[in-house]
């Protein structure tokens, strides 16, 4: 199967970038799998929770992002959002604390408790 290449990146940052078979993200009402052969498009996406997935299906990492914009060209796939966030990385203690007063963080709280 073909790969894509993808990046997450912030403003200030490239949070990460490489190849993979398709990444998920959560676009309103469900979720969109981007993948090689995918016609040219700019995608809004809300909070919620991106996938970055093996050929077999396999979740390969996932990250928090808040919401943003992917653009899709020639097999890559651009995710430019203001908070993304190694879901692997984060300390539950700390999302916890963050919820109390962010509705981002919330959600968050909410997906990490759902695993």
């Amino acid at each position: 199967m073909t790969n894509i290449n993808y990046k997450l990146v912030q403003p200030e940052r490239v949070v990460n970038k490489g190849s993979a078979w398709g990444v998920v993200l959560p676009t309103e009402g469900t979720n969109l799998t981007v993948i090689a052969g995918q016609s040219p498009s700019l995608v809004s996406f809300e909070d919620g929770l991106l996938k970055v997935l093996s050929d077999d299906g396999k979740t390969l990492a996932q990250y928090f992002v808040k919401a943003g914009v992917a653009t899709i060209a020639n097999d890559v796939c651009m995710v430019a959002s203001e908070l993304i966030l190694a879901k692997n990385k984060l300390n539950r203690d700390d999302v916890l604390k963050k919820a109390e007063n962010d509705p981002f963080f919330e959600m968050v709280a909410v997906k990490m408790s759902a695993d």
